[in-house]
């Protein structure tokens, strides 16, 4: 793959993302306001993922299997070693945007209902948010 062929998949990735957040804020029907809310809500959440996934863990209801899966996680995230270096701007991070959320759907699936709520607790609709108080 030439330099050039990295940077052209590079800048059509990051216009996959920004059309999705797009049409996903457009689709909520949400004010700029609610919308800016509802996105640092999203990013405070992604914050303090790897400590409930720490704490999740250490919980001695959390299955071992799942243990091993959330090890196995941590240490295939930290790794330098990835099917697409890390270094390539724009896709080294693919890898990582595919693989860690089914990896924590399947340790969902595995984990009891009551320990996964005391861990992560639903989040607050945004006020004004019609849809988003209906989905839930």
């Amino acid at each position: 793959m030439t330099l050039w062929q990295a940077a052209l998949i590079a800048v059509l990735g990051l216009i996959a993302v920004a059309a999705t957040i797009v049409l996903w804020l457009r689709r909520s029907a949400l004010t700029p306001v609610e919308a800016a809310a509802e996105l640092k809500a999203l990013g405070l959440d992604l914050a303090r993922l790897p400590g409930r996934l720490r704490r999740l863990a250490a919980d001695p209801r959390t299955p071992r299997r799942c243990r091993w899966w959330l090890i196995g996680l941590a240490i295939y995230v930290a790794s330098p070693i990835d099917p697409i270096p890390d270094f390539l701007p724009g896709i080294g991070h693919l890898d990582e945007i595919v693989v860690v959320p089914l990896v924590l759907r399947h340790v969902r699936r595995m984990i009891p209902s009551d320990v996964w709520a005391e861990h992560f607790p639903p989040r607050r609709p945004v006020p004004g948010n019609q849809v988003a108080d209906e989905s839930r």
